[in-house]
């Protein structure tokens, strides 16, 4: 329902999906070939990728196509939230909605990329209030979420805006069933993967989370044009939820272990003892655990880990869908978030 807890600064997550699963198990996904990793975390892979994200930058900090609406103007108005104020948030849900158009060969209006974008407002405003109070260690019914003014302020712009142009009903309707319907498992699976850290409970997390979450945003697109379900579509938004918990697990290791929050890498590493070893001591010491600290000191797992997210990666084969997941390799090489949340020193 939510993303697993970060003590500190967060990341938005994104509800769940109701109804069938799309779960595609990572031996079956190793039955498509793909092009070897290595390839993407070339310095020409990342400047293709800064190359492909230009005209994003330039649309949604200067043009602000999303924003400039009469019903967009209307919700600015009177929603302050500063998530809601990011222009990334907008870059991504263009990615997500030509994405799907490219899968479905449906017809896709702009006007639905606000829609997503005040969804993602929405949940990380949820999450927050979550973290803060389950703190206590106690879990919490969603509607006391819901309640609170920060959360009801988030979903209030979200379903005013849909209301403009008639899709308010259908869509609240399903994340209101979606949170009825898998509010309480998704808490089980999280107090699952912190008490246990295998790396199959964190993975089980991930599949309810990550993976889903991404199905909501499909589901919101969808709904807002009235169309059919497309599996395909459905499953290439899944994979992109799951390969990218991956990726961006590389960058929060250090962060996720300071605070008790189940990490994928760390729980692989941790079934290799002497691996394990290495990444503590390194964790204890502060220091930069980049790309090239992984292939020397824990082999075993860091080529285990990217092959498991390349499977993923490469049931995304949609190349708008691919582009938020090259984002995140490019971003391999920028700092590790430390505890803070904040990137960590660079302590050799």
């Amino acid at each position: 329902m939510c993303r697993a807890p970060r003590r500190g600064n967060r990341k938005q997550g994104f509800s769940g999906h109701p109804g069938q699963s799309v779960t595609k198990p990572v031996a079956e996904a190793a039955e498509i070939e793909h092009l070897p990793w290595e390839s993407k975390l070339t310095f020409a892979s990342r400047c293709k990728t800064a190359s492909r994200l230009l005209p994003y930058a330039v649309r949604h900090m200067g043009i602000k196509p999303f924003r400039s609406t009469p019903q967009a103007k209307i919700i600015s108005a009177g929603f302050d939230n500063w998530q809601y104020r990011r222009a990334a948030h907008d870059m991504y849900c263009e990615m997500l909605i030509q994405g799907y158009q490219q899968v479905t060969s449906m017809p896709v209006s702009p006007d639905a990329g606000l829609a997503v974008v005040l969804f993602v407002v929405f949940i990380f405003t949820f999450d927050q209030e979550f973290e803060r109070r389950s703190q206590s260690g106690k879990m919490l019914g969603y509607p006391i979420i819901l309640a609170t003014p920060a959360v009801s302020r988030a979903w209030q712009a979200l379903t005013l805006y849909l209301e403009q142009f008639g899709r308010s009903e259908s869509i609240a309707e399903h994340l209101l069933r979606t949170f009825e319907e898998h509010y309480v498992s998704y808490c089980r699976y999280l107090d699952d993967a912190v008490s246990a850290n295998s790396f199959g409970a964190v993975l089980k997390l991930v599949e309810y989370d990550s993976g889903r979450s991404m199905l909501a945003a499909y589901e919101i697109i969808r709904l807002f044009h009235g169309h059919q379900q497309h599996q395909a579509c459905a499953h290439q938004f899944f994979a992109l939820g799951m390969a990218g918990k991956f990726l961006d697990d590389f960058r929060d290791v250090a962060a996720d272990v300071a605070s008790g929050n189940p990490n994928l890498l760390y729980a692989l590493t941790s079934e290799h003892e002497g691996e394990k070893q290495a990444l503590e001591a390194a964790l204890r010491e502060r220091r930069h655990i980049a790309l090239r600290w992984w292939r020397r000191h824990c082999p075993e797992s860091f080529g285990s880990y990217l092959d498991q997210a390349f499977a993923y990666y490469d049931q995304v084969r949609s190349p708008k869908l691919q582009l938020p997941l090259d984002i995140c390799l490019a971003l391999l090489y920028s700092p590790q978030r430390g505890p803070s949340g904040q990137p960590s020193p660079d302590n050799r």
